[in-house]
């Protein structure tokens, strides 16, 4: 499969603000119901792990009962704000070089197959594109976010 167009844009953007962050800003918590700098590259981490076996499971065929996952409490159960900022990082980077690997890999006959979610069907080729998609807001919110832990002076 082709990557698609906005990958490495978006994962170039992410991982220029990540790099430019300090531990110390990663861990500010700015109010009780907000994710940390941190939480949200803990979450985009969540993200590639849950859609990588997709990636892969649906090159042998249909998938069926396959779990999702509710980012709340993934976030939450991990304690990201916590965990050490550089393997964040690294990990973050790791795993989505090798999620851009592993789509370049899928054959194209795969593409159609589809996974049968409680929201419907979603082919291989949605989830590879969707991906991507859904990691832009959260680029967007990453700077957004470290932009308000600066200004609060931390």
């Amino acid at each position: 499969m082709r990557i698609p167009d906005t990958a490495r844009p978006t994962m170039d953007d992410f991982l220029d603000l990540v790099r430019g962050t300090t531990p110390a800003e990663a861990a500010v918590l700015l109010g009780p119901e907000s994710w940390t700098l941190g939480d949200i590259v803990g979450h985009l981490i969540d993200s590639a792990s849950n859609n990588h076996q997709p990636f892969v499971r649906l090159q042998f065929g249909v998938l069926e009962g396959f779990p999702g996952y509710d980012a709340e409490p993934w976030v939450t159960a991990q304690s990201y704000a916590e965990a050490d900022w550089t393997t964040l990082v690294l990990l973050w980077e790791s795993y989505n070089e090798l999620l851009l690997h592993v789509i370049e890999t899928i054959p194209e006959t795969a593409l159609r197959n589809t996974w049968n979610t409680p929201d419907g069907p979603k082919t291989l080729e949605f989830l590879v594109t969707d991906y991507y998609a859904h990691m832009r807001p959260h680029v967007e919110h990453y700077a957004t976010r470290l932009a308000e832990v600066r200004a609060n002076g931390n």
